[in-house]
């Protein structure tokens, strides 16, 4: 059987050891060892807190991220799944890698359908794929120079002698100098951080072609001075004109590096997990079909994710804020979109408490929750209105502030709803 062909399994699902599960687009099955099981414990072992999924006694369960895993030899993916839509796991592979694509604003030009088509039932693939593709972008456009300092001997005095290291060092070869000077040249971080993925590509246990892919890269890119690589390493980095166009290279380059953990014995129990978020996944593509909609249909119309307001303030220690999902306004009225991933046919008290906060701070008369649902209308999209019961205290008027409830069908005809924005904006626009 095809090796390489991952199981597949949705967000919340379980794993058992010693038993069977089928591949991607085939018959076969693959078994869920005792081995993998164990690398998955050492990975949760070297990354506390991991919430990409929990062990039991011998089985693993997913939670609420969805991507890949690649343990050892063996590739799970995630998928996502709507508890009203039917479990048809090739329609949810695809919905997620063309999420992935919208969410994450992968440009027309460098990733399209037929470069994912490429190995069609893979996202660890897909994924790698992207990157891949911005590192070619990068080569054509041309690799940054940036200034450095080198330090040590050379033949001729140039730059600033070092005098404590000329002394100590060349005492008996005056024909050396310790200096140190300016090179200008494309050992930099930037190019570093590309090549180290490029060479954890090639060592992974991919198909040839992305392997061949990422060797003919290489060749491209210079040996550089070794850097630690961290979370803090990416969040010190500083771009400008020049190494703008790095920097979605480098966001994909973040996520394979952070989370792939080498095999440093054999090379066959590497580990690479690139999971996302489903809550954040739902929230990101919703926003930019949102603002698609808006620039297709030339409204004045603006939109916002993740605004923030203060919200409490504490004797001591750190103010609170409120940060709503989504922020609408037009002709300076605001509409409050809070997205949740899950189907809710009455909706937490905790969540209309959160959509009556965002009301008043950013002064919003409609606030909505807005879940994914299967939507029998030509739309696709559903609203409920909701209204707030008149306070006790009489002073403060809320008669004006509606919470309402958005349904939106993620799927038409088996595909991705690629004009969900366009019918939320009609309805509330």
């Amino acid at each position: 059987m095809d090796k390489s062909r991952p199981i597949q399994v949705f967000e919340h699902d379980t794993l058992k050891v010693g038993s069977e599960y089928s591949a991607a687009d085939t018959s076969e099955t693959r078994e869920f060892k005792l081995h993998h099981f164990d690398l998955l414990a050492q990975y949760i072992t070297k990354n506390t807190g991991c919430p990409f999924f929990a062990l039991y006694h011998q089985r693993v369960k997913f939670n609420q991220y969805v991507g890949v895993i690649r343990v050892g030899n063996l590739t799970i993916e995630v998928l996502p799944k709507t508890d009203r839509h039917e479990a048809n796991k090739s329609v949810w592979q695809k919905v997620l890698l063309e999420m992935l694509l919208i969410s994450h604003q992968v440009k027309a030009e460098t990733t399209t359908w037929a470069d994912i088509s490429m190995r069609k039932h893979s996202v660890l693939d897909s994924y790698i794929l992207q990157f891949i593709k911005e590192a070619e972008y990068l080569v054509h456009r041309g690799l940054i120079k940036k200034y450095r300092t080198n330090v040590g001997n050379q033949k001729s005095l140039k730059g600033k002698l070092l005098i404590h290291q000329q002394i100590t060092r060349n005492a008996f070869h005056a024909e050396r100098f310790y200096v140190a000077h300016s090179v200008y040249d494309r050992d930099n971080i930037f190019n570093f951080i590309i090549r180290a993925t490029l060479e954890c590509i090639e060592s992974i246990s991919l198909t040839n072609d992305l392997k061949k892919l990422a060797q003919s890269l290489l060749l491209f890119f210079p040996e550089c001075q070794t850097h630690t690589i961290n979370d803090g390493t990416f969040s010190q980095l500083q771009y400008d004109r020049k190494t703008a166009p790095y920097k979605r290279a480098i966001e994909l380059a973040r996520i394979i590096l952070l989370n792939y953990h080498p095999d440093i014995k054999g090379g066959k129990n590497n580990i690479l997990a690139i999971m996302f978020d489903m809550n954040e996944l739902w929230e990101n593509f919703i926003y930019w079909s949102i603002k698609k909609a808006i620039s297709e249909a030339h409204l004045h119309t603006k939109v916002k994710a993740q605004q923030k307001t203060l919200f409490w303030k504490p004797g001591e220690g750190n103010n609170l804020r409120l940060i709503p999902d989504i922020v609408l306004t037009q002709n300076g009225e605001n509409i409050v979109l809070d997205t949740k991933w899950k189907y809710q046919s009455k909706p937490s008290v905790e969540d209309v408490r959160q959509l009556y906060a965002y009301g008043h701070y950013f002064h919003s008369k409609c606030s909505y929750l807005l879940y994914p649902d299967r939507v029998e209308d030509e739309s696709k999209v559903i609203k409920k209105k909701g209204d707030y019961y008149e306070p006790v205290n009489q002073d403060i008027d809320d008669s004006k502030m509606s919470c309402g409830l958005l349904f939106a069908d993620l799927l038409v005809e088996g595909k991705l709803n690629r004009e969900i924005g366009k019918s939320i904006i009609s309805l509330l626009v």
